[in-house]
């Protein structure tokens, strides 16, 4: 994902210029490099849908609907045609968004042994349609209430400081998982797991380029045995947040049980010694121990609380060489996950899905990331970027507006430049870019 600044609008319904109405006559030609690999993956048959809608995706404004691509494109795509591609065509959606997301990490500079992040974590959108597939009663975190909706479950590429998504998931109950597979429908059978195994599956299931280990970060809800057990199968490094509630043997103490918010105060207390955090304003008490945690075997703790504050951050890895100052640095790059996903929602429709199956709905999922993976593809070709994405120093690319600007102005000059093809509208080709187009 492109970087963001920390503050987010809190709503995408901002009073906002609104772009000129255009549509899209053909592939824009700054759109080769990107969609080189993605077309030899999906044949070219599937890309004329696919680059539509991942390019509508990434330039429309407002929210996502099958109607708006059709106007978008001039009616040259009905909605009966973009559903048939979404529902029932033959293509892997994951494995399109995985090797496309390592081809952004390529670009990137990546190369083994590098520090990369495998930042894991889900999301919540709430769906009234009563027909819509999958769809469960679920937590709103944001919210704090019930609802009926969709859980979603990403993970991400962290390098540099850029986020790329290379996997999203869409949970199901048990209840829908045995129904859809009395279906006649191939497409339609999905197979239950519980959202940590789901999420252990995804982890297992992405390919790194060479012998790449990254570090994979996730919050408290997954730091069970079973995210665990598929993150140390890879040969990953682990970091995950700790619940208060949860049981710590310290080495040598093995019948010596501490609850872990309890512990870490009295260890900050006693040991905890002031050290500067990279990119915190804020001094922080570290400490770390070393025990065992049920299911988790052998693992080391590390307690911050910052200066002036009593809430503490506990972490657990089970690489026991990072200290704790080391842990919390790179705890907090699991950041950049919430920012995709905030984004997503905001700018891409990433839950403005109308459809109502659930490979559709899955589907639908993975083209918002790759239009996302459009937007910081062009964020790292833009002026003054393109030399530093050569580099090894982190990036501070343009956000997702920004890029859906830039975006929706080349998109409406490669219009103006096929409208004035012909001699007989050159003159009022040259006037509306003046008019529409502004200059950098």
């Amino acid at each position: 994902m492109i970087r963001q600044q920390e503050k987010i609008p809190t709503t995408g319904t901002e009073s906002q210029p609104k772009c000129p109405m255009f549509s899209i006559h053909r592939f824009p030609p700054f759109g080769k490099r990107f969609f080189k690999r993605i077309r030899k993956i999906i044949g070219n048959t599937q890309f004329s849908h696919l680059w539509r809608i991942v390019v509508g995706l990434a330039s429309l404004q407002g929210k996502k609907s099958l109607s708006k691509f059709t106007k978008l494109y001039g009616k040259r795509r009905t909605r009966q045609a973009i559903a048939h591609f979404l529902t029932e065509a033959e293509w892997n959606a994951p494995e399109l968004l995985l090797e496309n997301a390592l081809s952004m990490l390529r670009k990137l500079g990546y190369k083994s042994g590098d520090i990369l992040y495998l930042v894991l974590d889900d999301t919540q959108k709430q769906k009234r349609g009563k027909k819509m597939d999958a769809v469960s009663k679920i937590f709103l975190h944001a919210e704090k209430t019930y609802a009926h909706g969709h859980t979603i479950l990403g993970l991400a590429f962290v390098y540099r400081g850029v986020v790329i998504p290379c996997a999203v998931r869409l949970w199901a109950s048990k209840e829908y998982c045995d129904k859809s597979k009395k279906s006649n429908n191939k497409h339609e059978a999905v197979e239950f797991r519980k959202l940590t195994e789901l999420a252990a599956n995804t982890i297992t299931s992405v390919k790194l380029p060479s012998s790449g280990k990254p570090i994979v970060l996730f919050d408290r809800f997954y730091l069970c045995d079973t995210v665990v057990k598929a993150c140390e199968n890879k040969g990953y490094t682990y970091i995950g947040a700790v619940k208060n509630n949860r049981n710590f043997f310290p080495d040598g103490r093995p019948n010596d049980k501490k609850k872990v918010g309890t512990y870490s105060k009295n260890v900050l207390d006693r040991d905890g010694r002031m050290v500067s955090i990279s990119g915190s304003p804020k001094a922080h008490c570290v400490a770390e121990r070393v025990g065992e945690m049920k299911k988790l075997g052998r693992i080391k703790l590390a307690f911050s609380r910052r200066r002036g504050e009593r809430s503490r951050l506990i972490v657990a890895t089970n690489n026991l060489k990072y200290g704790a100052k080391s842990l919390i640095e790179h705890y907090r790059n699991r950041w950049p996950i919430e920012i995709l996903f905030k984004m997503s929602k905001q700018h891409l429709g990433l839950g403005d899905y109308q459809i109502l199956r659930y490979t559709a709905v899955e589907r639908y999922l993975h083209l918002v990331m790759i239009s996302h993976h459009l937007l910081t593809h062009l964020a790292m070709d833009r002026p003054g970027a393109k030399e530093l994405c050569k580099g090894r120093d982190m990036l501070r690319l343009s956000s997702v507006q920004q890029m859906q600007d830039v975006l929706r102005n080349m998109l409406i000059a490669d219009r103006i430049k096929s409208f004035s093809e012909g001699s007989k509208y050159k003159g009022i080709a040259r006037k509306l870019k003046t008019l529409l187009i502004p200059v950098e």
